[in-house]
Formats: structure tokens, C-alpha cells, sequence
């Protein structure tokens, strides 16, 4: 609170101190009371905004500035040093170049400082003022330091990161100005010096940020090749050298993501799990470790179909998200990747809680999304990610509501995309799968569904991935894309009956299967939509027995999600039972059997078990039947047993005896027997529950 009075005598009392210490009374400027004077001064001066007035700071720098003369350490000198600073920028005449000399430094190193303290405080506070102070102290630092300081490396580097900060949350457009502020950095730093670690990976996130705005693939070359020298340059007992590697790990993810080199997403998260062991968790950089970790693993998972990857991916992405500290502008980034991270496992492993965890993580960052205003390509990533979030959730619910919001923040991711974005495909796929989801919603319950959505849909996947080359120079990653046009377009030919939708439905799935390699997990989705276009021609010679030929395969894609696979399965049982071709049906339900237990694995909640197998439960009652009709009865026995008994084998199975496990392997015996029980104890309680309710 505002005390003039008090305000003059504190003032007068310190002028006093600081005449005896110039006259030699150095035990005036030392005694603890000093300090205690001048907070209290600072405090009662100040005005209802925190400002205190030039004449106060004034004298509580130079008592500072005595106090290190006389035998302070360097934190003392640092506090003068700042506080000169801020009185020589209010006040040119109160501090002259002697008195920074006198504390051996310029007025370069103190801009310096207080750029980095801004900096430094701006990387958690949203108030862009905070940022722009930051940016002006530090340019006019760098302005003021000599060519050929070696300081100069260091000032430059902080400047870039200033200039690609503002350019990420407020659109200022100086990312190419950051671009080349860290390049003249990383120029200006000699290879031994101990700045060079920083300048190399601000050069590089800077580089990173400039391809994901522009998509010039150059630009994260240049991006990788920076973070690679960075991690060379930072020894073991470097305090960056976690810092470096997490960087690296990410630009290896996002190349991944472009060019499809399984190396670099092995490399990636092996290298973003070495960064995020290497941080406590008062390490700023502790939850960034975490994202990146989350990310690559969740990328990872998505290819290999790897439940250990998708764990992983949650629980580093939750991590990310626990650490992040109140008003962090990168909160909204952290909550959606968790959202991504659980809509994976939810698409993986099929737990009910993560699609409702995914949707309150999606809110949060959606919640957020008006810092994310001055970044357009970010706020197309979280737009496009609820939205993936939104549909499913509305697809599993039919909840129309949901849906109507999915399909209007896909729409602005797309709209928000630059043409030949990177991240575009992707959009334009969550943004056609939405209207898909609209359509078949509208198309159950309202009588008037027309084929407005499935015409869209298609024209945004035709825009975002048909015209752009022929399907067999289309990179991986979109063919999944692909399948999804086909499947609009065999829509379309169900709601409308024009026979060229379904040739090019034919066409385009049968280009995706085609061009998909065996483990890629999109692979089982492709094969059921060609196999539901071959079998919606009833006109087309040995069409049937390609799409019998098709839902085998995708039931034997062993990357593919077992829900997809399991689908294939009983396509291909059903219509050769339609067919009487019983034999073959058999073969189906079969390998729809073999599947039932993936769908109840032990690693889901028995509610989440029950619920898949409801989902599934007249695949054994159909199985018997094809095998009657086979005239197989000891199949059609097989087939009740084993539908029947699923989990009770899963129950039996966890108490096989383990003996001569123990006998070879006893800690591995004892692991097995903690896992057993864990289980048990999950069941159980869930099971207890259920009766009591």
C-alpha cells in the first residue's frame, strides 16, 4: 500500500547509507537492516499498478551496486545490474556508463539481462506486453553489443526465440526474421563455445516452426540437421544436452509424419524417452520432454498397432499436462495431445472411459483456443483433433449434437489450412469422415437425409488428396485416405444409385488395398470397404468372390485394429452364408471366432469387456448355423463353446500352472503371479460392483 511519508524517510535513510559506504563505512551498506529498508521502500513506494517510482530504484541500485563493491557476491552484482538498467531507461541522467563500469559491465549486458528475465517469464504468462518488452530489451541489447563479443551468440539466440514466439502466438509474421536472427546466432558462436548447444536448437525450432507454416521440406531438413549438431555439440554433463535431445526426437517425429522413414520414429522416441529421463520435475523443460515422448509414441502406436507405444503415449502425455503450471500458453498444445493420445488408445484397444477422457481433455484445449488465434496452423491441429474426438464420440452415443460440432470444427481446420499443407490431408479426412457420420445419423433417424454431406465429402478428399497425384505415386499415409473416398462414394451410390459413384468406389478402394503394405495398420478399413463396394455390384462378374477375397485378407491384417479385422470376418461369413457357399462361411466365422477374445482383452475393465462381446454376440449363434448347414456339427458345437466361454477362459488361463516357470525363471514366476492377481482384483471389484448396483 501507497505510503509517501514513509516512502521520503525509507528514501532519506538509504541516501544516508549510501553516503557513509562511499565515504568507507562499509558496515552500513552490509548490515541486514539495509536490505530490509529498501524492500520496505520499494513496497510502500510503489503504485497500485506495482511501479515503483525511478527515484526509489534508484537508490536501491546503488546500494546494491555498493554492497558487491564492498565484498557481494554475483547475485548482488546481478540485482544492480538489473536495477541500473531499468533507472538508465527511465532516467538517462541518474546512471552514467561509469557506474556500470564500476561493477564491470555496459548497458549491453543489462538490456541483455532484462530481455532474458522477460523472455524467461514470458515462456508461462500469456500477456503478450510481457513479450513485447522482452523482444525490444532484447534487441536493443543486441544492438549495443560489439561485433565480435562473446556475448553476441547468446543475444542473438535469445532474440530469435523472442521474434518465433511472437510469430507462433500472435501472428506477427517474423518467423523468417527469427530464421535468420538464429543463423547470424549460430554464425556469431564459436564450435567449442558453450552457447553454441542453445543457438543450434533455437536455430532449429525455428526452422521447424517456419516448415510447419509454410511447407517447404527444406526447411525441416535444415531443422534436423541444426538439432543433430546440437546434440553433438552438448557433452553429457551439459545442462542442455536433455534439452537437445527431446528437440531432436520431435523434428524426427514431424519428419516422420512427412516422409514415412521408419528409422526416424524408432529413433524418435528412443531419444525423446533419454530426454524426459533426464529431467526432474522442476526442469522447465520437464513437460515438453513428456509431450514430445507422448507424441512420437503415439505416432509409433498408430503404425504398429503397439498397445505398450499407446500406453505410453497417455500416460506421457498426461504427465505433460499435470506438470504444465497455471497460464502456461502451451497448456492448450498439452490438453490436446492428451485428447489425441487417448482417441489412439480408445480406436486401439476399445476402453469406453478413454473416449470420455479424450472428449473433457478436447474441451479443455478447445476451451483455450483463442490463444492459439495469432497461430493459425495451430489451432488447425487443435480444431482437427477434436473434431476426430467429437465424431467418434457421436458415432458410439448418436449424439447429433456432437456430430454437428465435429463437422464445424474440421470445416475451419481445413479452411485455416494453407494448400499443400502438410497436415491438410489429415483435415480434409477428419472433415470428410465427419459428414460421413452426419450423413448416416441423419440417415436413421430423419426421414429427409439427403446425399449434401456425402457430395462435400468427397469434394474435400478429391481437393486434399485425388487431385494431387495418381494413387500409385500417393504417399502411405493417405491411402487411408483413399478408402475413405471410396466409402463416401459407395454412400453416395446407396443413397442416389448412380452407377459411377460405385466404379470409382470400386476403383479408388481397390487402389488403396492395392498400394497398402501388409502390416499397415489402415489396411484391414481399406479391405472392408473395397469388400463392401465389390458386394454392392450385384451385377458384376466375380465381384463376390473379390470381396470375399478382400474381407479375408483384411481379417488377416495382424497390424490392423481387431475391431476392423473382426468386421472383415463376419462381411465375408455373412454373404457366403447369403450365397450358400457354406464351407467358406464356415472359414469366416472361424476366423471370427479366433478373434472374439482381442476384442475382451485382459488389459480392459470387465464392463468394457461384456460390452465389446454384446457387440459381437450372434457371431457364435451364426457360426453354429453355417456349421449345421456345413453339415459340421462338432464345428457348430466348437463354435457355441467358444463364444460362450471367453472370458471364463481368460479367467482360467490366468491360473495355469506355473511350475516349471518357476523352476526356470522364478522372478519372472513371481511377476506373472503379481499380474494375476492385479487382474483378479480388477475383475472382481468390477463384477462385485455390478451385482451390488
Amino acid at each position: 500500500m501507497t505510503d509517501p511519508a514513509e516512502a521520503d524517510l525509507l528514501l532519506r535513510a538509504l541516501w544516508k547509507r549510501i553516503e557513509a559506504g562511499g565515504a568507507g563505512d562499509g558496515q552500513a551498506l552490509l548490515d541486514p537492516s539495509a536490505l530490509n529498508e529498501a524492500d520496505r521502500l520499494l513496497r510502500v513506494s510503489a503504485t497500485p499498478e506495482g511501479a515503483s517510482p525511478v527515484e526509489a530504484v534508484h537508490a536501491v541500485a546503488a546500494l546494491r551496486a555498493l554492497r558487491f563493491l564492498y565484498g557481494g557476491d554475483e547475485d548482488e552484482r546481478l540485482v544492480a545490474l538489473r536495477l541500473l538498467t531499468e533507472v538508465r531507461l527511465a532516467a538517462a541522467e541518474l546512471v552514467t556508463d561509469d557506474s556500470f563500469a564500476a561493477i564491470g559491465a555496459g548497458l549491453d549486458d543489462g538490456l541483455a539481462l532484462l530481455g532474458a528475465d522477460r523472455l524467461g517469464r514470458a515462456r508461462t504468462d500469456p500477456d503478450p506486453s510481457v513479450l513485447h518488452r522482452a523482444t525490444d530489451l532484447l534487441e536493443q541489447a543486441v544492438g549495443a553489443t560489439p561485433e565480435g563479443s562473446d556475448h553476441l551468440a547468446a543475444r542473438l539466440s535469445n532474440l530469435g526465440l523472442a521474434y518465433r514466439m511472437r510469430a507462433e502466438r500472435h501472428g506477427s509474421g517474423e518467423l523468417d526474421l527469427a530464421v535468420s536472427t538464429g543463423a547470424r546466432a549460430v554464425a556469431a558462436c564459436p564450435p567449442d563455445a558453450f552457447d553454441r548447444v542453445g543457438c543450434l536448437a533455437n536455430f532449429a525450432d525455428s526452422l521447424h516452426a517456419r516448415f510447419e507454416h509454410s511447407n517447404d521440406p527444406d526447411d525441416l531438413e535444415l531443422a534436423v540437421s541444426a538439432h543433430v549438431k546440437a546434440v553433438e555439440a552438448a557433452s553429457a554433463e551439459h545442462p542442455l544436452r536433455g534439452t537437445a535431445l527431446g528437440k531432436l526426437g520431435a523434428a524426427l517425429t514431424a519428419r516422420f509424419v512427412v516422409g514415412e522413414r521408419p528409422d526416424d520414429i524408432d529413433a524418435a522416441v528412443e531419444l525423446c524417452e533419454q530426454a524426459a529421463a533426464s529431467a526432474a520435475p522442476d526442469d522447465p523443460f520437464y513437460a515438453q520432454h513428456h509431450t514430445n515422448l507422448g507424441m512420437a509414441r503415439a505416432v509409433r502406436a498408430t503404425l504398429a498397432n503397439a498397445r505398450g507405444d499407446i500406453e505410453g503415449a497417455v500416460a506421457a502425455c498426461r504427465t505433460a499436462v499435470e506438470a504444465t503450471v497455471p497460464g502456461d500458453p502451451s497448456a492448450v498444445i498439452r490438453w490436446q495431445n492428451l485428447s489425441a493420445a487417448l482417441h489412439d488408445r480408445y480406436e486401439l484397444l476399445g476402453a469406453r472411459d478413454d473416449l470420455t477422457g479424450a472428449a473433457a481433455a478436447a474441451r479443455q484445449a478447445v476451451g483455450r483456443q483463442e490463444e492459439l488465434v495469432g497461430d493459425p496452423s495451430a489451432l488447425a491441429v487443435l480444431l482437427s483433433n477434436a473434431s476426430a474426438v467429437l465424431r467418434v464420440r457421436g458415432d458410439a452415443e448418436g449424439d447429433e449434437e456432437d456430430l454437428e460440432l465435429a463437422v464445424d470444427t474440421a470445416r475451419r481446420a481445413v479452411e485455416l489450412s494453407e494448400p499443400g499443407h502438410p497436415g491438410l490431408v489429415n483435415r480434409a479426412h477428419n472433415y470428410a469422415t465427419a459428414l460421413l457420420s452426419r450423413f448416416d445419423h441423419r440417415r436413421r433417424t430423419h426421414a429427409d437425409a439427403d446425399s449434401a454431406d456425402l457430395t462435400a465429402a468427397a469434394r474435400a478428399l478429391r481437393e486434399a488428396v485425388w487431385d494431387t497425384a495418381a494413387a500409385d505415386a500417393l504417399p502411405t499415409r493417405h491411402l487411408g485416405s483413399l478408402s475413405t473416398l471410396g466409402l463416401i462414394l459407395l454412400r453416395r451410390f446407396e443413397q442416389d444409385g448412380r452407377t459411377d459413384d460405385l466404379d470409382d468406389a470400386i476403383r479408388v478402394c481397390g487402389e488403396a488395398v492395392g498400394s497398402l503394405p501388409q502390416r499397415h495398420p489402415a489396411l484391414a478399413g481399406a479391405a472392408l470397404n473395397l469388400g463392401s463396394a465389390l458386394r454392392a455390384d450385384a451385377a458384376g462378374e466375380g465381384r463376390g468372390d473379390r470381396a470375399v477375397e478382400a474381407w479375408r485378407s483384411g481379417s488377416a491384417a495382424a497390424a490392423s485394429p481387431v475391431a476392423l479385422r473382426l468386421a472383415c470376418a463376419r462381411q465375408w461369413a455373412e454373404f457366403e452364408a447369403e450365397r450358400g457357399s457354406w464351407d467358406s462361411a464356415v472359414q469366416g466365422y472361424a476366423e471370427a471366432g479366433v478373434l472374439l477374445p482381442l476384442v475382451a482383452w485382459h488389459g480392459l475393465e470387465r464392463s468394457d469387456q461384456e460390452h465389446g462381446l454384446m457387440r459381437q454376440a450372434t457371431v457364435a449363434r451364426d457360426a453354429a448355423a453355417a456349421g449345421l448347414a456345413a453339415q459340421d456339427a462338432e464345428h457348430a458345437f466348437r463354435s457355441l463353446e467358444q463364444g460362450r466361454a471367453v472370458l471364463w477362459n481368460q479367467h482360467l488361463h490366468l491360473h495355469d500352472d506355473m511350475d516349471a516357470l518357476s523352476a526356470v525363471a522364478p522372478g519372472l514366476a513371481e511377476g506373472l503371479r503379481r499380474v494375476r492377481g492385479a487382474l483378479d482384483d480388477v475383475n472382481f471389484a468390477t463384477v462385485s460392483m455390478l451385482r451390488r448396483v
